[in-house]
């Protein structure tokens, strides 16, 4: 039997998992990247699945939503969550990732994998002749982005998104900083916590909000992603928000005075050396200069070196719930579909938020793609299982639709179902439905390649 190719456009999170599904289901992939040709707003250099707005992969533990849906992509055999796990740095109960590193493995074992061919150049058209995955992310090359507009007939929707500072460590002052976990969660103490009293808080807060920034506010227009709010539209919001956010001082136990902390910003590794840290929750859009005069107001920032400063740019989706149907394949009935091979769409240009995400939809695409053209239709994961819950989000009809998380609320709740152990009767019932998938439905034959 001839082996089928299937090209898959963009080569970050969900395109690289959906090349390495697809390579793995012994079909031959011809996975285009633009990049370092052709950049981006946000990335740097050409390396594959790059991390741009932070290292981590959020919760690891069943009671949360991304330890769950983690949990249920390892059952289904995921490659890049697997590269996750093995180049982790310690951060409490969340998987965070060295993200040089990680986006080093992947690139490594996409390019020894003989089913697959990497080409380092731009798609401008969904024109072909092959089965494609669109997973082009949500910085899209404005050249494809118009293409697949024109076609989809669809209005282009975006987002604005944010980046968070990087500290170089020796620069941080411990005379005003410690190492410890909120609630002392994970075996090792792995957040530095860098404390504010209410002074110097109310003062920080005062600086964010008269802050410039580098462009007209877009949350004016309503084009911030709400998952990902600047640090200073958060402080726009109300003197409190940022402590019952990004900043909240709670599980941290209580300072020399003996009193709870009043504010804390805390730090995570961005490397295994933790030469590195990030802050956690401090996206922002603020000129350059402005973040160095603001962030030095805090004591153990004072002098610090920042390896990377915040900014912002502008993600792109579609409109999923008028174009895909529950696999993400883009509606063969659909006009816009006619004279282009069948394509399946993947990660965040579907409008789902987030890393885990975007490694979900691009498990799934290649999934479905790879069940369709060998059997003639597709095999969809059970209702109750996280991975189909997160679909019905992206395709059922929206009129306003924004892109989201996977989160709780999208599973498939009981009646009778309580508050109390609500979470872990989802966890369960998601594990379960998993579980007796895989037992009728065996995937392909897989590869051992990780």
């Amino acid at each position: 039997m001839e082996t089928l190719s299937i090209r898959v456009i963009g080569a970050g999170l969900a395109g690289s998992e959906a090349a390495l599904q697809l390579a793995s289901f012994g079909f031959k992939v011809e996975l285009y990247e633009m990049r370092p040709g052709k950049q981006t707003p946000a990335h740097k250099g050409g390396n594959l699945a790059q991390l741009v707005c932070s290292n981590s992969f959020k919760g690891l533990s069943l009671t949360s939503a991304h330890g769950l849906l983690k949990n249920e992509l390892k059952m289904l055999g995921s490659f890049l969550l697997q590269i996750a796990e093995k180049t982790s740095v310690p951060a409490g109960e969340s998987l965070t990732v060295n993200r040089d590193l990680f986006s080093e493995e992947v690139e490594k074992l996409i390019l020894s994998t003989p089913n697959i061919t990497l080409h380092r150049e731009e798609v401008q058209s969904l024109e072909g002749n092959l089965p494609t995955i669109v997973a082009a992310g949500p910085l899209a090359s404005d050249t494809l982005a118009d293409d697949i507009f024109k076609r989809l007939g669809s209005e282009r929707l975006h987002f604005f998104d944010a980046i968070a500072p990087v500290v170089e460590t020796d620069s941080i002052d411990f005379d005003y900083a410690f190492y410890k976990n909120r609630w002392e969660k994970g075996e090792t103490e792995d957040f530095i916590n860098c404390p504010l009293d209410k002074e110097t808080y109310d003062l920080f807060v005062q600086k964010l909000r008269e802050a410039e920034s580098v462009e007209p506010r877009p949350f004016e227009k309503h084009e911030l992603f709400e998952g990902c709010l600047p640090v200073e539209e958060m402080a726009r919001r109300g003197t409190e928000t940022l402590r019952y956010g990004p900043m909240r001082p709670v599980g941290l136990g209580i300072n020399p005075t003996g009193r709870k902390w009043h504010a804390v910003i805390q730090l995570r590794a961005e490397n295994a050396q933790k030469t590195l840290f990030n802050m956690v929750g401090f996206q922002t859009r603020l000129k350059w200069g402005t973040q160095k005069e603001i962030f030095s107001l805090v004591p153990a920032l004072r002098n610090a070196r920042f390896a990377r400063l915040g900014c912002m740019h502008r993600n792109t989706f579609i409109e999923s719930p008028k174009l895909l149907d529950e696999t993400l394949r883009l509606r063969p009935e659909l006009p816009c579909a006619k004279g282009i091979p069948p394509t399946w769409f993947a990660g965040q240009i579907t409008g789902a938020e987030g890393y885990t995400e975007a490694i979900a939809t691009g498990w799934y695409a290649a999934w479905n793609l790879a069940s369709t053209l060998l059997y003639g239709n597709s095999n969809p994961l059970p209702a109750e299982s996280c991975i189909a819950s997160l679909l019905r989000q992206l395709v059922s009809p929206n009129e306003n639709f924004q892109p989201m998380n996977f989160n709780f609320g999208l599973l498939p709740h009981l009646q009778d179902m309580k508050k109390k152990n609500k979470k872990e009767i989802l966890g369960e019932q998601a594990i379960s439905a998993i579980t007796q998938w895989l037992q009728k439905n065996k995937p392909f034959p897989y590869q051992e390649m990780v």
